[in-house]
């Protein structure tokens, strides 16, 4: 018996290595202490950590088939891990022709832009994640990537909405009796990305359209539009990156969102509008990375009319260390400042936080 599987555990090795697998990944964890409405939280964090497998095989002619499974693999034990496939995970070929791939998905955001956002973190007071919302996975998607010409490049992402049934504000759970938010969020999702490399220099922009959510409710959800620009220059140890991003839609699609629920902010309803500008730099000094931050939420709209004081301002501070090639330490400094009616609706104006972390990718 044990003759009979070495021998077969032998014969499956050659048909690995022509399989041509590559296995990749990174344990990302740290300490993150938050202070809010002056109660202050210290937690051990997972940041991203995440193991994958990809691969490509040669069908001739210049045309390959490529795919990749990648998933959550958190440290802390939290709910992100475990979930086969959950990070971006596909399967579609290439060619001098472009990239045409079908699954899960990242938008042009989640794979070209964010440039403006070098941190690992948990907690969007110490990174730029409520500005960089919406760059993220799309699930059921097909994406083509044209080759780069020139500098040029552009990508087209399709997304479907599987789940048609109607979302409702509420539903009752049958067992408890209690009401809860509905689950259906799925909306169809288009994507255009366009970029342009020039030296040191880049620019960036992608459009989002997603359709609004199936309700019955009149007016509660409407179509959600993004634009987002991002330029920046990277040469001699220094990186500078500007942003711009436009949402419309519903209110979850603004900033104001990541803070405080509509109905705590405004009785209006209509099209929600907000704008943001953020601003990096960073510059590497032998094995440190100081690295700084600002980004500016301007009042949130309602049917075309500003809510007073419903902006934000952020900033993070921090450095990294590289231990070696693969291991780095780093740590930053995150202060979020509400304007006055935002902060009412929230219950404090401003949110103060410190992390610390350890990255090792393999």
């Amino acid at each position: 018996m044990k003759k009979t599987l070495i021998a077969a555990l032998i014969a499956g090795i050659p048909a690995v290595a022509a399989a041509d697998v590559t296995i990749y990944g990174a344990i990302k964890g740290g300490v993150e202490s938050i202070d809010t409405a002056g109660q202050r939280a210290t937690n051990i964090e997972d940041v991203g950590s995440r193991i994958g497998f990809k691969g490509a095989e040669d069908l001739g002619n210049g045309l390959k088939a490529i795919w990749q499974v990648e998933t959550g693999v958190a440290i802390d034990n939290s709910a992100n891990s475990g979930n086969w496939a959950s990070r971006q995970s596909f399967v579609g070929v290439t060619s001098e022709f472009g990239t045409l791939r079908l699954g899960n998905l990242s938008n042009f955001g989640d794979s070209d832009m964010g440039t403006v956002d070098p941190y690992e973190y948990n907690s969007d007071a110490l990174g730029l994640g409520i500005y960089t919302r919406g760059n993220t996975r799309v699930k059921n998607a097909v994406r083509y990537d044209s080759p780069e010409y020139a500098g040029f490049k552009a990508a087209f992402l399709y997304g479907t909405e599987e789940d048609k049934r109607e979302k409702t504000d509420f539903v009752v759970d049958p067992d408890t009796g209690i009401a809860k938010e509905g689950q259906n969020k799925d909306r169809e999702t288009y994507n255009l990305g366009l970029g342009y490399n020039y030296g040191p220099m880049f620019a960036k922009y992608a459009y989002t359209y997603r359709t609004k959510l199936n309700s019955s409710v009149e007016g509660k959800f409407e179509d959600g539009k993004q634009h987002q620009l991002e330029v920046g220059y990277e040469a001699n140890n220094l990186f500078v990156a500007a942003g711009y991003r436009l949402n419309k839609g519903d209110f979850d699609q603004t900033f104001a969102a990541s803070f405080v629920d509509a109905a705590d902010l405004t009785a209006k309803t209509g099209e929600f509008e907000s704008s943001e500008y953020a601003l990096t730099a960073t510059y590497t000094i032998g094995n440190f990375m100081p690295k700084v931050s600002f980004v500016q939420g301007t009042d949130v709209k309602v049917g075309g009319s500003k809510l007073s004081d419903s902006g934000y301002q952020q900033f993070v501070v921090g450095t990294d260390y590289a231990l070696s090639k693969r291991t780095v330490l780093s740590a930053q400094y995150g202060h979020i400042k509400l304007d006055d009616n935002l902060a009412k609706a929230f219950g404090d104006d401003k949110i103060d936080a410190f992390g610390a972390y350890v990255v090792h990718k393999f």
